[in-house]
């Protein structure tokens, strides 16, 4: 349970410091980070241009391998611990998931999803 928690915290920690670079303007490429927390994603939808890249970084507690649901492109597998960098690219399929076990259950396959958005990102309340 803790280290669960301190997960949670690392993630958030994560997402506060990396969340303005998600808002910048300009034609720079940007850096977005996309953490594997056992069989999810934080965050979830990553709101990223061409060009930019990804860095998932793996803080399960398994070797995890990403994949898009078109399988045009994967990521991995990444060791425990583990990063890998992904460039963004146009004409991409932006919806990927981990790689799970042939028997997984439909929740299993929901959490374990996650999306590459080129929309503009929602602002905050």
């Amino acid at each position: 349970m803790l280290r669960s928690i301190q997960k949670l915290a690392l993630a958030a920690a994560f997402g506060a410091t990396l969340a303005p670079a998600a808002f910048a303007d300009g034609e720079s490429t940007n850096e977005h980070t996309v953490m594997v927390l056992g069989a999810s994603f934080f965050p979830r939808v990553t709101y990223a241009s061409p060009g930019d890249t990804v860095r998932f970084i793996n803080a399960s507690e398994a070797e995890q391998s990403i994949v898009a649901k078109d399988e045009n492109w994967t990521v991995g597998p990444i060791a425990i611990e583990g990063e890998e960098t992904f460039t963004v690219f146009a004409g991409m399929k932006n919806d990927f998931s981990l790689v799970l076990a042939e028997d997984a259950d439909e929740e299993a396959i929901s959490n374990a999803s996650g999306a590459i958005s080129f929309s503009t990102p929602p602002l905050g309340n």
